[in-house]
């Protein structure tokens, strides 16, 4: 949608994928440390999900990545 010859679109895509990003650098040392107090501990609850935020994380970032190329 445009308004006055502008287009906000961009705006909210560029907002998203800011807070993607952010979402990403959060979730890999949050899952880095659950790895780490898991394995401190022996447990292996910690240890899987700080697995799977490590790659939900990674994967964040790689969209974003993906997202921002020209081309």
């Amino acid at each position: 949608m445009t308004t006055g010859g502008k287009s906000h679109e961009g705006t909210h895509v560029k907002e998203a994928i800011r807070k993607t990003l952010i979402l990403a650098a959060v979730a890999i040392p949050v899952g880095v440390c659950g790895c780490v107090a898991g394995a401190a501990t022996g447990d292996m609850p910690p240890v899987i999900f700080g697995a799977v935020a490590i790659a939900g994380g990674l994967t964040l970032a790689v969209m974003v990545a993906l997202a921002t190329r020209k081309g």
